[in-house]
């Protein structure tokens, strides 16, 4: 059975991880010539949030440390102390291991131990720049967090606590009689020497009771000393909720409970300890440390946070609908009368529009802003500007237009290699930019909008753009383009996102084996959705993705091939037409085109690509559907339009197999199948680089 504050855990964990990235993106727009007190407010307004929640729901490592980084601030806010661009740094990198310390804890894991040696130098610079009193430097010993049964407990001890002769050494030993008591005492409240009133206590402990007494026990023996927000009481973790490393290395590799307890009871990670005792083997534990991370995953990527506001909506068109429902029965006992007739028309009508409204709110509850990707790039653009010696700065637009959350985690790759190679390809060295007149600072710029159904993503830099003439020697080289051969600029600028092409000569750290452009391609694929490319020579480069609003639901172009249905992806149709056979031309022996206004345009034919055989009606007088993907264009010859709807996308993948130029499925009023076409796909098996 699940805990009920297992909700109330993941609220927090999503709270301090927009607050840590609150942090990070106000230390990074601030300007340290002219420092904004509203800033530096928000920055202690975050980590102190930070650490009273995580005080509140039991993670002592979080509290203390974050209460540093809070202690580190004060100075700062109340102007005794400058930010420096070096104070920035320390900063950045005290924001990083609170997302190092939540990923942790939320999993129950000891924080890792290179993650713990970088604490303890952030710790002594903190001492060192004189940012924070000597007593708030003091590391606090991270606690296991293992499953168990018992409580986890912060107790801090009231102010009054000495002249009321509270025996706090009596209390502890109350306590430890109700089973195993581990204390972590936390001195970060102790202020310095000048400010200590003698007769107050400033003392705080954080513990962990493995009992299996009742919580009523526990709370007796802080009777007298619980004032409301000094004492917070949580039970441990509990298994079960997620398939814990103990249990799969049961299962998996044979471990016994004997020794998954054995391990636990020595203050280390059961893993390490499992293959020190030679109970299990490295890789073993490798394995099920990945299945449970993959569990994991799932279970914290499977809830979206929503507006009430949207929730709000959706109850009131309930209640239409409900109105609704009440309509059609009246009508249906009306009969076939012309009242009732005229009420049934009126009531399907309103049906319809709320059905559309009802899908439009529930669609809507899936989108989430832009923002939760683009966050994480101010950073990264400010980490490369400093490696590679660049000025750089990032300027972002649309933050606010929604995505579905299916694709967020999905572009995070795909973003980021389009971003460092910007920095890294795209920007020029200070030197070069002078002498082309440009400003020191290069800007690259991140944009979000929604458009005609879509949203477009672009990367934009002001760069030195793409070598043309290099691509088209690499390509040459490589096999790529047959020699003679005249491709666009826009064919030679999507060739940068074939597998394994670069134009670097030399391998760096950043780049250079071209993998990153293919995981970008790949993965806006498996969206469905394109890319287009913009280069002008010493201008810049603007790499715009094209995505659909939702993977769910799709606008689509049905036709009729042979006796079955199939859908186009109303995205990839340009445009339909009709032609006599004898327009239809032949070359390579059996490759047809057409000639469309002066262009030539290959000719698929359906029924044969999917295996029904050729229509002689077809051949003769063909209806063609002009479709594009990633700047490649065809015609294909299909035997019916049968018009335009929005479908529900079902996986084929989940309930059969992949199937090459099928991009999933779909049912039609009638009750009958359709399958969605993939454009991509099906190009890839007219040119054979696949087979069907």
């Amino acid at each position: 059975m699940s805990n009920p504050m297992d909700q109330f855990r993941d609220a927090f964990f999503e709270e301090a991880t927009e607050l840590a990235d609150g942090m990070e993106a106000t230390l990074l727009s601030m300007d340290l010539t002219a420092v904004e007190p509203e800033d530096l407010h928000t920055l202690f307004r975050a980590a102190h949030s930070i650490k009273g929640n995580a005080a509140t729901f039991g993670f002592p490592a979080v509290a203390s440390f974050t209460h540093q980084l809070e202690s580190t601030l004060e100075p700062v806010r109340q102007g005794t102390r400058p930010l420096t661009d070096d104070l920035r740094e320390i900063l950045l990198q005290g924001v990083d291991l609170i997302r190092s310390h939540l990923f942790h804890a939320r999993r129950d894991e000891v924080l890792p131990e290179k993650d713990q040696q970088a604490q303890a130098a952030l710790v002594i610079k903190l001492k060192e720049d004189g940012s924070a009193p000597a007593a708030a430097v003091v590391a606090a010993p991270v606690a296991p967090m293992v499953s168990g049964t018992g409580f986890s407990i912060r107790f801090e001890a009231p102010r009054d606590t000495f002249r009321r002769g509270i025996n706090l050494e009596r209390l502890f030993r109350d306590l430890a009689k109700l089973g195993t008591l581990h204390t972590w005492p936390d001195l970060s409240g102790v202020p310095a020497l000048e400010l200590m009133e003698p007769e107050d206590c400033y003392l705080a402990w954080d513990l962990r009771l493995e009992t299996t007494r009742p919580r009523a026990d526990v709370d007796d023996v802080f009777e007298f000393v619980a004032e409301g927000e000094n004492l917070h009481i949580e039970n441990l973790p509990q298994e079960g909720a997620v398939p814990q490393l103990g249990e799969i290395l049961q299962a998996e590799a044979g471990v016994s409970p004997k020794d998954i307890r054995e391990a636990l009871s020595q203050q280390k990670q059961l893993g390490e300890l499992l293959v020190d005792m030679g109970k299990v083997k490295p890789e073993a534990v490798t394995k099920a440390l990945d299945q449970q991370q993959k569990k994991k995953n799932q279970a914290e990527a499977s809830t979206v946070r929503v507006a009430t506001e949207k929730i709000d909506r959706l109850v009131n068109l309930v209640g239409e609908l409900v109105i609704t429902q009440a309509m059609l029965t009246q009508a249906s006992q009306a009969g076939h009368t012309m009242q009732g007739e005229e009420q049934m028309s009126a009531a399907l009508l309103q049906l319809d529009r709320h059905t559309r409204e009802l899908q439009e709110r529930v669609m809507g509850i899936r989108m989430v802003p832009v923002e939760m990707v683009f966050s994480r790039f101010p950073r990264m653009v400010h980490e490369l500007g400093k490696q590679l010696g660049k000025d750089v700065e990032l300027v972002m637009e649309g933050q606010a237009t929604e995505l579905d959350k299916t694709f967020i985690e999905m572009l995070v790759d795909p973003l980021t290699h389009l971003v460092r190679n910007a920095v890294d390809h795209g920007m020029e060295e200070r030197a070069e930019r002078a002498l082309t007149g440009k400003p020191a600072m290069g800007t690259i710029a991140l944009k979000a909008a929604s458009r005609g159904g879509h949203i477009h993503i672009e990367v934009k830099d002001d760069g030195k753009g793409l070598n043309r003439d290099r691509i088209l020697e690499k390509a040459l080289a490589k096999g790529m383009i047959q020699p003679g051969a005249r491709p666009s600029d826009e064919e030679l600028n999507l060739l940068i996102f074939e597998p394994g092409f670069s134009t670097l000569e030399q391998v760096s750290d950043l780049s250079g084996r071209g993998v990153g452009m293919d995981v970008v391609r790949q993965n806006v694929r498996s969206l469905g959705g394109r890319i287009e490319v913009e280069s002008q020579p010493g201008q810049g480069t603007t790499i715009r993705l094209v995505l659909p609003l939702t993977l769910a639901i799709l606008d689509g172009l049905t036709v009729r091939v042979g006796e079955e249905t199939f859908v186009f992806a109303l995205a990839s149709v340009l445009e339909s037409f009709s032609r006599l056979g004898a327009d239809v031309q032949t070359v390579k022996g059996d490759r047809e085109v057409i000639n469309l206004r002066g262009e030539f345009i290959p000719v698929v034919r359906l029924q044969k690509l999917l295996g029904f055989g050729t229509s002689g009606e077809a051949a003769a007088r063909p209806l063609l559907v002009l479709v594009e993907s990633e700047g490649r264009r065809a015609a294909m010859a299909v035997d019916e339009l049968l018009g335009q709807q929005q479908v529900v996308i079902k996986s084929l993948e989940t309930h059969y197999k992949r199937v090459e130029g099928i991009s999933g499925a779909t049912i039609l009023g009638d009750g009958r199948v359709a399958l969605i076409l993939d454009v991509q796909g099906l190009l890839r098996l007219e040119a054979g680089l696949v087979e069907a």
